[in-house]
């Protein structure tokens, strides 16, 4: 995510992910599961190891705990995540996908819930009364999926067509979340959830494309561009210093050469970059000098 440790490359750091023993980590090579369980993760079993793991995380300066909910995690388990990481001045991020998890996530009071994808109204409605945030990440639209493995793994024609069938059921479902986000009133960013390889782009330009798809799903572009700015910043609780042009906070921006508002895909073409009020990239025509009715 995004280390406050330079003030010219902001990154929030949220250390090792909280997460259940029956996590999406359990199909692991048992031979290597259990140190790479211990280099990425810190184990939930019960409340008081919750406090635990967000005190393990606090001890190195992290600055967002990240949580993944699944069925086993249990609301007394994620509210003694929160209540410890709210203690220590921490917000707490929930990667939540199924109605339970979602669930879950709210009556612990998580800060934001990350994905949501199978999120009801009224789900969506006690989000907006708790003011906890949304975050849409439309990982797995267009395709997503076949774009990154079928390079490198080969797949049979029954399992492409399961997941071409699969991805047509996600988006729908997903474009029917952005529509029904957008009327709610609820708080949401975007995400990226950008930590594939995909072949032929950078991260960077995955991102982009990536959080475009938002658009396709019906969000008009303004809000798609709010959503990974103000909004965004507003979720990490760092709007004093990023999200918005304003003196005082980090002099980062982009230029592109067309208008973004009315073509949110100007964002894939970046003519323009400063960080920390330095410029690092710039391929933006000079303008033209007009010398006695010549220009030059």
């Amino acid at each position: 995510m995004w280390s406050n440790s330079a003030a010219v490359c902001p990154v929030l750091a949220s250390g090792r992910k909280l997460i259940t023993r029956g996590s999406y980590v359990q199909n692991l090579n048992p031979a290597l599961a259990d140190a790479i369980l211990q280099q990425e993760f810190l184990l939930i079993d019960g409340a008081d190891q919750a406090r635990q793991a967000v005190r393990r995380n606090a001890f190195q300066n992290v600055d967002v705990i990240k949580v993944t909910a699944d069925e086993n995690l249990t609301v007394a388990e994620l509210t003694a995540v929160t209540e410890e990481a709210h203690r220590e001045h921490l917000k707490v991020a929930v990667h939540a996908v199924d109605g339970r998890s979602i669930q879950t996530a709210i009556d612990a009071r998580a800060d934001s819930i990350e994905h949501g994808n199978e999120a009801t109204d009224e789900q969506v409605k006690q989000m907006r009364d708790k003011g906890i945030f949304l975050d849409m990440t439309p990982t797995f639209n267009d395709f997503f999926y076949l774009k990154v493995t079928e390079p490198s793994i080969v797949i049979s024609p029954a399992s492409r067509a399961d997941a071409v069938s699969r991805n047509r059921r996600r988006k729908q479902q997903y474009d029917q979340l952005v529509q029904r986000v957008l009327k709610s009133g609820v708080k949401f960013a975007a995400g990226s959830d950008m930590c594939w390889f995909y072949p032929g782009k950078s991260r960077g330009q995955a991102s982009v494309g990536t959080l475009i798809k938002l658009r396709d799903a019906g969000m008009p572009p303004l809000d798609v561009i709010r959503a990974i700015t103000l909004s965004a910043a507003e979720m990490l609780g760092w709007q004093d210093r990023i999200g918005t042009i304003e003196p005082g906070k980090f002099a980062d921006l982009i230029a592109v050469a067309g208008d973004p508002v009315g073509d949110v895909t100007e964002l894939e073409h970046v003519r323009f970059v400063m960080k920390g009020g330095e410029v690092i990239r710039n391929s933006v025509a000079p303008p033209r000098q007009v010398l006695n009715g010549a220009t030059r």
